[in-house]
């Protein structure tokens, strides 16, 4: 298969690269965002994890993302319990991750503007994708995109997209996630009408639909949906994460059957929880999480086994869990996500034979190769000699 990389104009976008220097991710690697200090104002780094490490201590890389250049600054808040998600766009191809691009470094990051939503390709290089203008002292939270180019991002305040001056929907949103070319959004409410997980259809003027068969969930942290082949390439897993406190917390299971979320159960855990990312293992699944309640130090990064697949109670067994990473003193895990990986769309390549052909006569064989998803196509003309003794018929 030949395969060639796409550059994508932004919509209203910035696509501003940052300076610093990393190395390629590993597929299959896990990333979290580190906040520097339990502060209102601070930097933060990507950490680079691998999901089989067997020394906590020593990622596979930290990346820091600058907080100083006007032009590419983000800062974070270290001691909110609802910020620093991590997400990944529908292709998989861009980590993200929203901040306040400004260089003050002492008013509280939620009430500076603008803001912006940072990127990782799968080299480590680092893009300031866009900004919008958000509501002094609401939260800015997530941000993930279908096409690369148009955000959908979660702030305190609603979703905005690029260049936003307003939220569209107004809803008060932590995480949104993509799968499968649907934008999901988690709410933590007390509400009965604030389903925990909704679609959003678009990047602004849409609704929040919840998900059917789900409730509210007021102590919500995290979600992730997977697919686990029973039903085709569907979506049909779901995993949220609670906590109430830094040691109180819950992984709940739903499945889709017949078009509704049916619950499978939830597993305690004694480890509040609040960044989330999962998948499919066979027979159950892989869950990886960051413990605490979103603004707990030197917290760890836990590789959780469900055992358990697809409309199956959930099951997971504490002393099977394993600790991946655990920050440094003073730092903070927060959000989970997977790795970025290649976007390396398919190039389809169609050859038109020749009528005919007789030994010793040239003949040409036209080739014409078109990126997918392209209008344009680009036809080459290959002239082969038939050997001595052959005919092309």
């Amino acid at each position: 298969m030949i395969r060639k990389y796409l550059l994508n104009s932004g919509i209203a976008s910035l696509a501003i690269l940052g300076t610093l220097h990393a190395s390629p991710f590993t597929a299959g690697n896990i990333a979290v965002l580190q906040a520097t200090s339990l502060v209102n104002n601070t930097t933060a780094s990507i950490v680079e994890v691998s999901p089989v490490s067997v020394t906590p201590t020593t990622p596979v890389q930290s990346i820091p993302i600058d907080g100083t250049t006007a032009s590419v600054a983000l800062r974070f808040s270290g001691s909110a319990t609802s910020t620093g998600y991590l997400t990944t766009t529908d292709s998989g191809s861009l980590l993200n991750f929203t901040g306040a691009n400004n260089t003050n470094t002492s008013s509280n990051v939620n009430t500076l503007n603008p803001r912006g939503v940072g990127t990782l390709n799968a080299a480590g290089t680092f893009t300031l994708a866009t900004t919008y203008t958000g509501a002094s002292s609401n939260q800015t939270r997530s941000a993930t995109s279908l096409n690369d180019t148009a955000w959908f991002i979660g702030d305190q305040g609603g979703i905005y997209t690029n260049g936003a001056i307003a939220a569209s929907p107004v809803i008060n949103v932590r995480s949104v996630k993509s799968f499968g070319g649907t934008v999901y959004g988690l709410q933590a409410s007390s509400t009965v009408t604030n389903i925990a997980v909704s679609t959003i259809s678009a990047p602004t003027g849409s609704t929040a639909t919840g998900l059917p068969g789900l409730t509210n969930n007021a102590s919500a942290q995290d979600f992730y949906l997977i697919s686990s082949g029973d039903n085709g390439s569907a979506f049909d897993v779901l995993y949220i994460v609670s906590a109430t406190s830094n040691t109180v917390g819950a992984i709940a299971k739903y499945s889709l059957v017949s078009g509704t979320w049916t619950a499978n159960g939830s597993h305690t855990t004694a480890f509040g929880g609040f960044g989330l990312a999962a998948e499919d293992s066979g027979n159950g699944a892989t869950l990886f999480v960051s413990t605490g309640q979103g603004a707990l130090t030197a917290n760890s990064l836990l590789k959780v086994a469900d055992t358990t697949g697809y409309n199956a109670a959930i099951a997971i067994t504490t002393a099977n869990n394993v600790t991946l990473y655990t920050a440094p003193a003073g730092n903070i895990i927060k959000g989970v996500a997977f790795a970025p990986v290649s976007s390396l769309p398919d190039l389809t390549v169609g050859v038109t034979a020749p009528a005919n052909g007789t030994t010793g006569t040239n003949f040409d064989y036209t080739v014409t190769a078109a990126n997918s998803g392209s209008a344009n196509a680009t036809a080459v003309s290959v002239q082969l000699t038939l050997p001595a003794g052959l005919t092309y018929v």
